[in-house]
């Protein structure tokens, strides 16, 4: 669900120590990289004992990626109809939309992790360069913008690396301030999206979890990548399967169970969207865009775009 800008600030930022208030003494929450003025990086960490479990709401007034480090304590993490469980040892990666919600719950005890927030603009900058090695999930993610309405978005939970947990530790405790530390805290970002971001960096280390989500991601990418290629044809599922190198009802099944829907209306969104925007480019016509997408019939475009966008394609130019 997408919220406008007054509404976001009724909801509390990740680094917002509210819900923590209530916790034992030596309870601490701190946004680590204060004296930044251009938020592309947030680095942020919670300390505490609690007694009861704690819920709350965050929210976003960009689109990003958060990695939260988990040292000790428990909890679970949601956005976008997909939530994870963390323990201690170990790494939420989860995307997050702007004006989007990310839930949040922590369990009874001692808690302590750190969030990395990084802002799509960031990670385009840092990551471009060798962006085809990157981890399955992150290339769409970051730099290609196709996520269509209601698609699941990108997120995995993996066993903690010691490199990984010592950037952490080292981030939670700075060792350097005043003019040092822009430079120390973005050497610490590049550091940790070195070790986690490319997939070849987990390669020898990850579990059998790890490599069997990671196959399951790269199908996931490749069907959308041949489904964008592709937009004008009817939707063949033995051909994206074979694209995919696996059998029509596996890719099937795992590509609802990553995006949240089926192939047939991932693609109708697609073509939707597409559609959206050459209407509101102004460079073709409601039967133009039409055919552009892939509907030879006017009707069933019609039905289409408003069981997408909840107006008809005549209703949507005249709001251009």
């Amino acid at each position: 669900m997408i919220y406008p800008q007054e509404q976001i600030q009724n909801l509390k930022s990740l680094e917002d120590s509210s819900p923590w208030r209530e916790a034992k003494k030596g309870w601490r929450v701190e946004t680590l990289n204060e004296e930044q003025s251009d938020r592309e990086f947030t680095f942020s960490v919670v300390e505490a004992e609690i007694n009861k479990d704690i819920a709350y709401e965050c929210g976003s007034d960009d689109e990003g990626l958060l990695l939260r480090v988990c040292i000790e304590g428990s909890g679970k993490i949601s956005t976008g109809g997909v939530s994870q469980e963390y323990f201690p040892n170990m790494m939420v990666g989860i995307q997050f939309t702007k004006y989007g919600k990310i839930k949040c719950h922590h369990t009874k005890g001692r808690q302590k992790f750190i969030n990395f927030r990084f802002s799509n603009a960031f990670l385009n900058k840092i990551l471009d360069t060798n962006k085809q090695d990157l981890r399955a999930g992150l290339v769409s993610m970051i730099f290609e913008n196709n996520r269509v309405e209601g698609e699941t978005p990108f997120i995995i939970r993996e066993f903690l690396r010691n490199e990984e947990r010592d950037i952490a530790e080292s981030v939670a405790s700075p060792s350097v301030s005043g003019s040092a530390a822009d430079l120390w805290f973005q050497s610490k970002a590049m550091e940790l999206l070195a070790q986690w971001a490319y997939s070849d960096s987990r390669e020898r280390k990850e579990f059998f979890c790890s490599r069997q989500k990671r196959a399951v991601l790269e199908r996931v990418e490749k069907a959308k990548d041949y489904l964008s290629e592709n937009l004008q044809s009817p939707l063949d599922l033995n051909l994206v399967a074979k694209a995919c190198a696996c059998s029509p009802h596996y890719l099937s099944r795992l590509f609802a169970a990553e995006t949240g829907m089926t192939l047939s209306l991932y693609l109708r969104k697609l073509r939707i969207t597409r559609a959206c925007e050459l209407l509101s480019s102004g460079r073709l016509n409601v039967s133009e865009a039409s055919l552009e997408v892939g509907y030879q019939s006017l009707s069933h475009f019609a039905r289409a775009f408003r069981g997408v966008i909840g107006v008809t394609p005549s209703q949507f130019t005249r709001k251009i």
